[in-house]
């Protein structure tokens, strides 16, 4: 298979060290390197549709570097206790999927790695089961040290569409449970045994808000109240997510800044990073489909510990197809260079808020002035405003004091295709992670 121009930036050569790693990167530039990963990724083990060895081969053929599994309230493993949900079947404590015999993941699945390697017993009425492998058991058919990594993942799924994706786990996050008025308050909950966890098993891993639109079910608000929270999906791939709200309801780009502005307004130092994902589900047709949106991690090397280093310090771009060759920031200056494709233009946008804003929020009202419940308050233009833009490859912004932030976002003409169907979903789009002018470190951190 021909190499995409992502692997011809695996050994990127970075000139200058984001603003998150100023103060503790010590090595030289050839020992840094881009990696793409998901994130947000679901199998026969929840709700996908289709067996994890078949999307770890797809996320490979398509020149990813690592792959995330995040099952709903479940590793990858043989659950001798957990949720058995669907098609499921258990079977003296091993998990079992009950499928049409001519279910095309089958044929797929027999196709790519052929009968030796499957468990299929027959069920009645053209039906049969087939056992889902744990991940430690197919791991080594796809893994490769410096080149392709499969990570443990869970989506911590509670209540009310209260939902957070956590990576590099042994051991299932718990739900807390509540009304929908509470959604605020399990999210700080979950954050709480996420943190229990971390400390517990010390992995620098740090859950994810997922698809915050999803359902219109988590506002900015409420993000604000989850002061611990750090990540976001700024970009979730499933089709029914509403990233870009509506004419009444925030999009996540607009929640982004609102939080970052009332946060760092405050003195809450603590930035929120947006992150891009698939929320892979369907792997034969339309829908939630591979490939839409991924992360683009700074990284010394290609291992679990690092990447979440990597993220922790903020050292690393979202993307819907946008490439980046070169991304830094001096403590005076963010400076950013576009990996170019032939016949595409792309719109370079700084994005910030300057002191002294409006801070004060009001209902959002729908078209005939009525209050909408549970939605994102409306705020001053004064916040997210375009603080200036570029359409050349190469541009820069350099800090006048007055910004709280200044966060990136690059659009291209090119389109987003959708790697099932062919569609076009919209266009290729790359987000930077905010930046605190006049740091060598993370605000707050």
């Amino acid at each position: 298979m021909k190499k995409s121009l992502f692997s011809n930036l695996r050994y990127l050569f970075a000139v200058v060290v984001v603003v998150s790693v100023l103060s503790s990167c010590q090595t030289t530039d050839d020992q840094v390197r881009w990696l793409r990963g998901n994130m947000h990724t679901h199998t026969f083990w929840s709700d996908g549709d289709d067996f994890p060895e078949s999307v770890a081969r797809w996320y490979k053929d398509n020149d990813y570097d690592f792959l995330v599994f995040t099952d709903h309230n479940i590793l990858l493993e043989t659950p001798t206790t957990g949720p058995v949900r669907g098609n499921h079947r258990l079977i003296e404590g091993e998990l079992w999927q009950r499928l049409a015999q001519d279910h095309p993941a089958v044929e797929k699945y027999t196709g790519l790695f052929g009968t030796d390697m499957v468990d299929i017993l027959p069920d009645e009425d053209g039906f049969v089961l087939v056992r889902l492998q744990p991940l430690d058991e197919f791991r080594g058919i796809f893994e490769e040290p410096g080149e392709f990594l499969l990570i443990m993942g869970n989506e911590i799924t509670d209540q009310h569409a209260v939902h957070l994706v956590a990576i590099h786990q042994d051991e299932v996050v718990p739900t807390v449970g509540g009304s929908a008025g509470e959604r605020a308050d399990m999210i700080k909950k979950i954050l709480e045994g996420a943190d229990d966890y971390r400390v517990r098993s010390g992995r620098n891993t740090y859950p994810a808000l997922a698809h915050p639109n999803w359902q219109w079910a988590i506002t900015a608000e409420m993000i604000l109240e989850a002061e611990d929270l750090r990540y976001f999906e700024v970009y979730n791939g499933h089709p029914a997510v509403n990233n870009p709200g509506d004419e009444y309801r925030a999009s996540t780009d607009r929640i982004w800044d609102i939080v970052l502005s009332l946060r760092l307004g405050a003195g809450n130092g603590k930035i929120l990073y947006g992150v891009a994902t698939d929320d892979a589900h369907h792997y034969h047709s339309s829908g939630a489909t591979p490939g839409r949106g991924w992360v683009m991690i700074r990284s010394r090397e290609l291992g679990e510990q690092s990447i979440l280093d990597a993220i922790d310090k903020g050292d690393f771009y979202s993307s819907t197809g946008v490439v980046l060759s070169d991304l830094g920031y001096d403590g005076e200056k963010i400076s950013v260079e576009i990996e170019p494709q032939e016949g595409v233009t792309y719109t370079t946008e700084y994005i910030g808020t300057l002191r002294g804003f409006d801070p004060s929020g009001k209902p959002a009202l729908d078209g005939e002035g009525n209050e909408i419940p549970n939605t994102t308050q409306t705020y001053s233009e004064e916040i997210g405003q375009v603080l200036a833009s570029s359409n050349n490859l190469s541009s820069s912004y350099t800090f006048n004091g007055d910004e709280l932030y200044v966060r990136v976002k690059i659009t291209s003409s090119a389109d987003q295709i959708d790697q099932v169907t062919g569609d076009v979903i919209g266009k290729q789009v790359a987000w930077i992670q905010p930046v605190v002018p006049g740091t060598s470190a993370i605000a707050g951190r």
